[in-house]
Parts: C-alpha cells; sequence; structure tokens
C-alpha cells in the first residue's frame, strides 16, 4: 500500500508540475534558474574551493547568529523572571496606593467645605 502511495504522489508532482509548465512566465523563469544553477554547479566544478570558502562562511555567519540568538534569549528570559518576581510586589504597591487615595477622598467628602477651602 505504501508502494503505491508514493507512486501516487510522485506522479501528481509530475502531473502538476507538467501543467504548471504550461504558463509561459512560469516556463520563462524554470528556464532561467535552471540556466544558473547549471552555470553555477559548472563553475564550483571547477572552483571547489570557493565553494569550500562559501560553505564555511555562511556557516560561520550561521554559528554566529545563533550564538548571538542564545545570548540575547537568556538575557530576555533573565528580564522575564524579573519582571515576574516585581508583579506581585507592583501589584501591592497599587493596592495600597489606591487605598490611601481613597481614603484621602473619603476624608475630603467627610470635611465640611468651610474647613477645604484656603485663605490668604
Amino acid at each position: 500500500m505504501s508502494n503505491k502511495l508514493v507512486k501516487g504522489i510522485a506522479l501528481g508532482a509530475v502531473a502538476g508540475a507538467a501543467l504548471s509548465m504550461l504558463d509561459r512566465s512560469t516556463r520563462e523563469t524554470t528556464t532561467k534558474k535552471v540556466k544558473h544553477f547549471v552555470i553555477d554547479v559548472q563553475y564550483f566544478a571547477y572552483n571547489p574551493e570557493e565553494l569550500i570558502d562559501k560553505i564555511q562562511s555562511t556557516t560561520s555567519r550561521a554559528q554566529s547568529m545563533y550564538k548571538t540568538f542564545m545570548h540575547d534569549k537568556d538575557f530576555y528570559l533573565e528580564k522575564i523572571n524579573e519582571i515576574q518576581e516585581l508583579t506581585p510586589q507592583v501589584k501591592d504597591i497599587v493596592i495600597e496606593t489606591k487605598e490611601v487615595f481613597a481614603a484621602g477622598i473619603e476624608k475630603e467628602k467627610n470635611t465640611p467645605a468651610s474647613e477645604s477651602v484656603i485663605h490668604l
């Protein structure tokens, strides 16, 4: 059964590729890309040291990006942990501030209007 599945998938891919080649712009683009690929393969076949240099350069950049990402990840995780630790403290401060303001407003409501006027 899996053998038929693989054959069916392969035939579907071939049929899809063939149908997409009916479009002129797809055909032209594909032809250009294949020609550039063949030229690149031929060039690197005659200059394998450049291919090796290019692979090493790409690998080095990828490793550098990975190291940077890991460093940044550690920094951000540390900051997230700090925020999580501070959140309950900030919540308590906000609740206390709200209570103090509410008490001040209640006190203002209960004091007579003549006391709250400032005379110069």
